[in-house]
This record gives C-alpha cells, structure tokens and sequence, in this order.
C-alpha cells in the first residue's frame, strides 16, 4: 500500500514547532546548506556523454519542548528543493531506474515540473518527532538508522544500506520508521527499529544492544528482515542475527560485521567484514606521513554471485543492495595537505571478477563556511565485471553552509 504524496507533515510540524513554549524551553534553531553538485559521465547502456547539474537548497529546523513529568518533546525536519538538469535526464539508466532511490511509506516530495532535461521537486528528506525521557528516546518519522562500524560497507546495516560508489557520499538516505533507544549505564544501550509498510511481510523489526567491555565496543542484533531489506528480490521476509565490534589495537581502530540472513525461498547466507584503520601521528618515520589516515577492508557478500552471469544491476540501482559479487577489498587514504585543503583516495577490488574502482577527490574550504570538491570516480576490467562496464565520471560541488 503506498500513502499518497502529502507534505502537509512539513507545515504540521512547522506550526507545532512554533507552538508557545514554556519559559525556559529551548527555541527553534534553523540551519541548512545550498549545494551546486555537476558531474559528467557516460552511459554504460548506450555509451553517450551526459551530465548532470544538481541545485538544492536544504532548511533543517530543530526544536525542543519541555513537557510534563521531565519530558522533552523534539522535532526535526530536513526540507529540500531540488533542481536537476542534464543530459541525463534522458538517458535510459533515468527512463529505468529513476534516480535510484528507494520507495518510503510515505511519499513525502512533490515533482513541480519535470520537462526534458529539467526536473524540480521539493521533498522532506528528513522528518521526525521525538520524545525524551531519561534514559529513553523515542523517535517516528523519516529518519537515519546508522548501524555498523564499517568505512566502506556495514553488513549489519539492513535499514539504510550505504552504496559506497556514491558520488555524493554525505547523502545518506533516511527510513519512515519508529525507533525507541534505552540507554543501560553509561556505556550500554538497546535500540528497537520498526519501519513502517504496506503489510507485515514489507516491514523490518530489528533489535540491538551495544555495550562495551574491556574498551571493546560491541553489539548483537536481530530481528525479522523485508525482502527489500535482504537484498534477493525473490524472497519474502527473513529473519536474521549478527552483531559488530570495535576496539584500538597497534595506535589504530580494528573493526568488524557480521550477520547471517536465513531466507525462505532461497538458501541462508553471512555477510562479514573486517578492517583496520590508522592515523599517522604527528612525527612519523617520514615526514609525508604525517596526519595521513589510512584505511584497509575485506566484505564478503554471501548473497552475491559467483560470477558476472549471476549479477543483477537493478538490485544496486533501485538501492536495495551495494554489491553484487561476493568477495571485495577496500582501500582509503586521505591527508591534510593545509588546514584548508584535504585530499582523498578510495580504492575497491572486486575478488570475484578483479575489476577494480577508483575515487580520488581534493576538498578545498575555499571562505568560511563555504566548501568545494573536485572529484573523479575511474572504472576498470571487463566489459561483463561489476564495474568494467561502467564509465568514467567526474565531478564538481560546492556546498555553502548557514
């Protein structure tokens, strides 16, 4: 069932949140960002050039009230306007596969006119109420579950899975859920997950509790899981269980993920992950290492495929999965070249087809508040390998922050 588009929420929420409040009680805080993001590429279908200008002005306001029994009632909503226009527009990855976003239970965006190459709409990509009380906070509404300790892939994500081949990778799309966090002490907390659908079998219900022992951060997870959520379109809900750990080894971070996804109409399959990360300290062996972060993991995907025939495009398209081979290694660097100028490097090898991704960006925090990044995304191995077949591409933003 698919709830019309209706973004009354954001004038609700608005008027809600400019309710008299007590004396005392925190105000309205308002910020957001204006973004010019441009990339050209060209198309793994029909191998044309195209490019891409994306405009969008974001608004977030934030409110808290105090009520009753020592109860804070809060509010967030994330209100873009969005104009695209390009080439791309027309291209047949657009026709197919729209901007690859994945349906929400509630269509909370409005097209205002879509002609040719040019498409403005205005979305609500965060909108939540919450309630705090002690220990315990309560959250509805569109919202980011972040889950994992993993850089580049986080098995344990099912909710919000993250494509690591993004171009825009500050963008993490959000989730209509409800969400209620206990917190146990000062290090221990348990979190229940329910996003919302059209009937049960399209619904998540997760749990997890994390804690930390002996300065190893750990948790444990479970619960019941879409067929969305479980990336195998021909399967109906699953259940699953995992958990992540994290601790400081050698000056640097070891992390990792696992889960197993037990499916009904297909076999059960892991998803691991384990990396290492460092940061160089201020005075290394050679002095162009100082400050450099260095990154390195190994995914494996269990529900990939064991070779380029078995891959499914759409699955990453529509953004259900973030892989599709079975075995990856990752790569990261990034170092301060002046406190205004950062460079960065991610590398991915797919193991099942060595095919191999490429991402070097400079970031330059050109006047206060006011951010530019120039980026290329390169692509190498087979023409029938996961990203042999895709074309190079490369990219401007510029993001104004108020």
């Amino acid at each position: 069932m698919k709830v019309r588009p209706d973004l009354k929420l954001f004038w609700l929420a608005l008027f809600a949140a400019a309710l008299p409040r007590p004396a005392g009680a925190a105000q309205m805080e308002a910020s957001g960002y204006l973004k010019e993001f441009y990339r050209r590429g060209r198309s793994p279908l029909d191998h044309r050039l195209y490019w891409l200008s994306l405009t969008r002005a974001r608004l977030t306001l934030e409110n808290a009230s105090d009520l009753v029994f020592d109860s804070r009632l809060k509010l967030h909503l994330d209100y873009d306007h969005e104009l695209r226009t390009g080439t791309f527009l027309k291209s047949p990855e657009f026709k197919t596969f729209g901007l690859g976003e994945p349906p929400g239970f509630w269509d909370l965006e409005r097209t205002v006119s879509a002609r040719g190459g040019r498409r403005y709409r205005h979305l609500l990509y965060r909108a939540w109420a919450g309630l705090d009380r002690g220990a315990d906070q309560i959250r509805a509404g569109r919202q980011r579950i972040a889950w994992g300790t993993g850089k580049l892939w986080n098995p344990t994500d099912f909710i919000n899975p993250y494509q690591p081949t993004a171009p825009e990778r500050d963008e993490r799309r959000g989730v209509d859920a409800f969400s209620w966090r206990r917190g146990f002490g000062a290090l221990s907390q348990g979190t229940l997950v329910y996003t919302f659908a059209g009937n049960w079998s399209e619904t998540d219900l997760l749990g997890r509790f994390r804690s930390n022992a002996r300065g190893v951060d750990l948790s444990l997870m479970g619960g019941k899981v879409s067929a969305a959520s479980s990336g195998v379109a021909a399967s109906a809900s699953s259940w699953m269980a995992g958990g992540d750990f994290s601790f400081d080894v050698w000056d640097g971070n070891l992390h990792g993920e696992a889960t197993y996804t037990d499916l009904r109409r297909r076999s059960a399959y892991w998803k691991t992950l384990i990396g290492y990360e460092y940061m160089f300290p201020v005075n290394p062996p050679l002095g162009w290492l100082r400050d450099v972060w260095v990154l390195g993991e190994y995914y494996h995907n269990g529900a990939g495929a064991s070779a380029p025939a078995g891959y499914n495009p759409a699955l990453l398209s529509l953004g259900r999965e973030v892989a599709l081979a079975r075995d990856y290694l990752g790569f990261g660097v990034n170092k301060e070249l002046h406190p205004l100028v950062k460079i960065e490097v991610y590398q991915i090898i797919n193991l099942t087809d060595s095919s191999v991704f490429l991402s070097p960006s400079v970031s330059w925090n050109a006047l206060k508040d006011l951010y530019l990044i120039f980026g290329w995304q390169s692509f190498g191995g087979r023409a029938s390998s996961e990203y042999g077949g895709l074309a190079e591409l490369g990219y401007f933003q510029a993001e104004y922050f108020f």
